[in-house]
């Protein structure tokens, strides 16, 4: 479903309604139905990376673990010709089928086979495209009448209604209004985000950091509407925030960081991400077809690589994020990393010791230039180095960042802190050969066996071969 809200009744075809129908066109085909996704508030004319129900039925079609998808209707499994093309390609490169009750068979195999279901698509996104349209002039009205066309309003502001239910310019909450002064006026004066935050929770507000960063750029508290670059009505509702106020909140601002390079995403250059074919470390790039949409990915970059593994940079993020927040969420898990933390200074200590013996034990006997001497303390260096580098890693990781992260506030927490948390839980996060998001392998520090394995999919059949 595109969008829920409070729809129901005849006209709302259910997600309950649609898996009815797929369980009887299951039932008549002599298939056996494995499992349902549901995309509740999902725009079938996304792209495929951002369907995540579809992309999970085509990632399992992939893995070899079905072979057919099923659709209650074409408009319900897709509605754009191009994400249409990408989910034809992807399954029948497979060896799978897709089907959609009220339409039967969809595929491009052969030209007429093409030609029916591109001229479907076509009609599928036509009708949104054009239901967009209609809602543009509506929202284009509202508007003009300071009423915001999305229902939820900013922290601080009320949506009054008239009797028969349509929605007015919003109205100030006054019972939240001081709180968010006392926020811009705080900021005002140079005070970080997390101090603003603390001042909001200590006033009844609580925002994430993230939010409230988006809280002391929102223009709509200076009673601006804003609804993409062209369209704005700068006298929509009252105002909170007095103009010279806010923009001295914005002066605080760092310069913007523009287009996101490489090394801004999350495993970027921590080493922990390796091909599983030559154990090398991934690299982080971007792929896709010139005027196209390029997506983020990690891949090997040995030429001379068997098996060059590569993976979506959200499938691999995901996966990793999700196992060190099951970590951390553990008490054990949390104590293993400060644990980690005491051993590793002795390791570091002890490390630094036997390279200072070495020294002494061989300047003392006046073989310090023989190849063998060179050759031990080069590789006492290597041992002393890697210690402290570990070190360096577990340093990062603070009492505080540890109870943030073990309660749910991953997202609060900064990115250096969140790559912290992750060089200091994983040891290391084999990616193998395939396609689809199950082919992944961690490895985690604090494992009874060194080398335990959280697998799935395509990664367990590699290993069992």
């Amino acid at each position: 479903m595109s969008h829920v809200g409070t729809r129901g009744g005849e006209s709302f075809t259910s997600p309950a309604v649609q898996r009815e129908r797929i369980e009887a066109e299951c039932e008549r085909e002599g298939l056996e139905l494995l499992e349902v996704f549901e995309e509740l508030d999902v725009s079938g004319g996304k792209t495929l990376d951002k369907r995540p129900g579809l992309s999970a039925a085509v990632s399992m079609v992939e893995n070899g673990a079905a072979e057919v998808i099923v659709a209650a209707y074409f408009d319900r499994l897709v509605r754009s010709l191009s994400t249409q093309t990408e989910l034809l390609s992807r399954v029948e490169a497979a060896g799978g089928k897709v089907r959609a009750v009220d339409a039967g068979a969809i595929s491009a195999g052969t030209s007429g086979e093409w030609l029916d279901s591109t001229m479907r698509g076509m009609m599928a996104e036509y009708q949104r495209r054009q239901a967009g349209e209609r809602s543009r002039e509506a929202d284009l009205a509202a508007i003009d009448r300071g009423v915001a066309p999305w229902p939820i309003p900013p922290t601080g502001y009320l949506r009054p209604r008239t009797d028969d239910g349509s929605a007015l310019p919003y109205v100030i909450d006054e019972s939240v209004a001081p709180a968010l002064r006392a926020a811009f006026a705080l900021r005002a004066t140079g005070a970080t985000i997390m101090r603003v935050r603390d001042q909001l929770k200590a006033d009844g507000v609580t925002l994430t950091h993230k939010g409230v960063g988006n809280l002391l750029s929102n223009r709509a508290y200076l009673g601006e509407l804003h609804w993409g670059k062209e369209h704005r009505n700068l006298r929509a509702w009252p105002a909170i925030i007095e103009v010279d106020v806010f923009e001295r909140c914005q002066a605080k601002k760092l310069a913007p960081r523009g287009r996101q390079t490489p090394s801004g995403r999350l495993l970027a250059r921590l080493g922990v991400l390796r091909c599983a074919s030559c154990k090398g470390r991934m690299t982080v790039g971007r792929s896709g077809h010139p005027g196209g949409t390029l997506s983020w990915n990690y891949r090997c970059p040995t030429l001379d690589c068997e098996a060059r593994a590569a993976i979506k940079a959200e499938w691999a993020e995901e996966l990793v994020v999700r196992q060190v927040r099951r970590t951390l969420a553990d008490v054990q898990g949390r104590a293993s990393i400060e644990a980690d933390h005491r051993a590793a200074e002795l390791e570091a200590e002890t490390a630094q010791a036997a390279l200072d013996d070495t020294v002494a034990t061989f300047t003392a006997a006046g073989v310090g230039a023989e190849p063998s001497a060179v050759a031990k303390l080069s590789a006492l260096r290597e041992a002393r180095d890697a210690a402290r580098d570990r070190l360096a890693q577990l340093g990062q990781v603070s009492g505080a960042t540890l109870t943030r992260a073990a309660d749910r506030d991953w997202d609060e927490l900064s990115i250096e802190e969140q790559r912290a948390l992750i060089v200091a839980t994983v040891m290391t996060a084999m990616v193998f050969p395939g396609r689809g998001p199950n082919r992944m392998v961690l490895g985690l520090y604090g494992a009874e066996d060194e080398h335990e394995r959280i697998l799935s999919g395509a990664a367990r059949r590699a290993l069992a071969e």
